[in-house]
């Protein structure tokens, strides 16, 4: 398997877990805000929600070698082809730098999204918003700008976190 593929594997893995959030997470997540006011503003929000969650979905899944291409995640890396039992530390941890910045871009997009659109219309009808939802505004936001630098800096991630023998002099690509 080449890291093209894998990296390819991963992204279609992480549109199959976007659905699952988005019929577990998101839709019953905003169904309260639907019962108790059915204003143009929830609505729209709701839509807008599940419209991109499907968007990032059809996206994830469909267009996974674009999305590889664009972010260039096949590069970097010493050898094309992967082999399970034989992955270097730094391949693994550039993997794993990968997958936790998707699952917690995956994971905030959606929370972020519904503070943010909160703290606008709390914002236009002049109403103070709780500090609890702007902690988690704030909160939801670090977490999708972490996952964003873990998915685009993974490279960067696995240099810096290499290990090897301090004592001897190794040839470092960098």
């Amino acid at each position: 398997m080449t890291k093209r593929d894998f990296f390819i594997l991963l992204i279609k893995m992480f549109g199959l877990y976007s659905v699952v959030t988005t019929l577990f997470s998101v839709l019953p997540g905003n169904l309260p805000f639907a019962i108790m006011g059915t204003d143009t503003y929830t609505i729209i929000l709701i839509a807008v929600t599940v419209l991109i969650a499907i968007g990032l979905f059809v996206a994830l899944i469909f267009k996974s070698d674009r999305i590889v291409t664009l972010l260039k995640l096949d590069k970097g890396f010493d050898e094309d082809k992967i082999e399970l039992g034989n992955l270097k530390p730094a391949d693994i941890i550039k993997i794993a730098a990968f997958i936790i910045g998707g699952l917690l871009v995956l994971d905030h997009l959606p929370s972020f999204l519904i503070y943010s659109f909160f703290a606008f219309r709390s914002h236009m009808a002049g109403v103070a918003s709780g500090a609890p939802d702007r902690f988690n505004w704030i909160i939801s936001g670090l977490n999708v700008i972490i996952g964003f630098l873990l998915l685009t800096n993974y490279d960067f991630i696995a240099n810096k976190l290499k290990t090897g023998n301090t004592g001897k002099n190794e040839n470092r690509d960098q």
